[in-house]
């Protein structure tokens, strides 16, 4: 028996009738559910997997520089310990082989560990790239990032000892008479002291008539030893006019100004008598020179003996008049040189600057005292503290 579609005039409604079908089978086709939930759990696989990407490539990081941190602190503290009279290549040296045991083989690449001194802070930088999963598929990051840490480490209120200078010259050509004097130095802020109580074991060195005090007579004077939590401090004694007449420094000054040409004054009470305090203290292990209130004190670290010479012979103390004077920016630490440079007539004394018979007049030319101190050892019988810092 054949179809009625089959015949003339049930064609159309035949053909209207499939499609109603048509249209119920696409209607239960998208309000049947169970397929899906595959097509929405695909979609959001995209995400998903994103979320989950940088989660893992996150923490990895995150372990990574939380070791590189733990690494560093522990180096810092023991090199600190050893002081900077020791080789701490032994302590960079082993950070290194133990992070790459731990992540050598775990995505982390290009270790970079060094450590240095600067006067008594010890500080290490360290690190490294860490390669990324899947995280470098987002915008802007790339298949590694790079972590880094620091840490500093301070040996702690040790013992210095100082040995009496290199070399210590005041030009014989000045005016003036000048005697620079050493001595200990109380830094602490809270100890009831006045400024002369701080100051102890106040010896002389050195003077521009050609006198050594200490090499003269060692019987008598003899450089300081001071004592813990104390700084090595310097002394400039200026007297105007007086090169030939060093014996005016131990006059009264109350009673001598007949041969000052200047007139005392309620600021300058003894016009032709100045002595200028360095009053040293250690401030993350660099020298801090509380006790100069004018700009008198030049100060160069050098690397060697040999280098603290004048940039004209192939070292590095500048020279000239009329500058600005340098101040060194690291500590002093063993093995190194500190250079001290004097201007006997500091800038901003009031009074005429015309010649050199006046008040104010200066050359600024910071080498009219010279001394070079090595750097201070540090007592190794004491027992040593060290603490991070950062």
């Amino acid at each position: 028996m054949k179809s009625a579609c089959l015949t003339g005039v049930d064609r159309q409604w035949c053909r209207f009738g499939q499609g109603r079908m048509d249209m119920k089978r696409l209607s239960g086709f998208f309000k049947d559910r169970a397929g899906n939930i595959a097509v929405i759990f695909a979609l959001s696989l995209v995400p998903v997997i994103g979320v989950a990407g940088v989660s893992v490539d996150t923490a990895r990081l995150i372990n990574v520089r939380t070791s590189l941190q733990a690494e560093a602190d522990a180096t810092a503290l023991n090199a600190a310990v050893g002081g900077p009279e020791q080789n701490f290549a032994i302590q960079i040296n082993g950070m290194n082989d133990r992070l790459m045991a731990a992540f050598g083989g775990a995505g982390m690449t290009a270790l970079e560990v060094d450590g240095a001194w600067n006067g008594l802070d010890f500080r290490v930088d360290a690190s490294a790239l860490v390669s990324t999963v899947l995280i470098h598929a987002l915008p802007g990051i790339g298949d590694s990032v790079r972590v880094s840490v620091h840490s500093t480490a301070r040996l702690h209120q040790p013992m210095l000892q100082y040995e009496p200078p290199e070399v210590s010259w005041l030009d014989p050509e000045a005016g003036d008479y000048n005697r620079i004097y050493v001595y200990c130095y109380d830094p602490d802020p809270n100890a009831s002291k006045t400024p002369a109580q701080r100051r102890t074991q106040r010896t002389p060195v050195q003077d521009n008539n050609g006198i050594n005090f200490i090499t003269r007579w060692p019987n008598q004077y003899q450089w300081p030893r001071c004592e813990e939590g104390e700084t090595i401090s310097f002394e400039l004694y200026n007297l105007r006019f007086s090169r030939t007449n060093p014996d005016r420094i131990d006059h009264n000054p109350d009673n001598d100004h007949h041969w000052c040409q200047h007139t005392p004054t309620a600021d300058f009470p003894n016009p032709c008598r100045h002595r200028y305090f360095t009053d040293t203290a250690h401030v993350n292990g660099q020298e801090v020179h509380n006790g100069l209130q004018y700009n008198i004190l030049e100060t160069v670290l050098c690397g060697s003996l040999d280098e603290c010479k004048p940039v004209s012979e192939g070292g590095v103390i500048p020279t000239g008049t009329n500058r600005t004077p340098q101040r060194a920016e690291q500590g002093c630490s063993p093995g190194r040189y500190m250079y001290y440079g004097w201007e006997d007539r500091p800038p901003g004394l009031p009074g005429g600057t015309a010649n050199w018979t006046q008040m104010g007049w200066t050359d600024r030319d910071y080498d009219d005292i010279r001394i070079i101190m090595e750097c201070p050892q540090l007592d190794t019988t004491r027992e040593r503290y060290v603490r991070l810092i950062e």
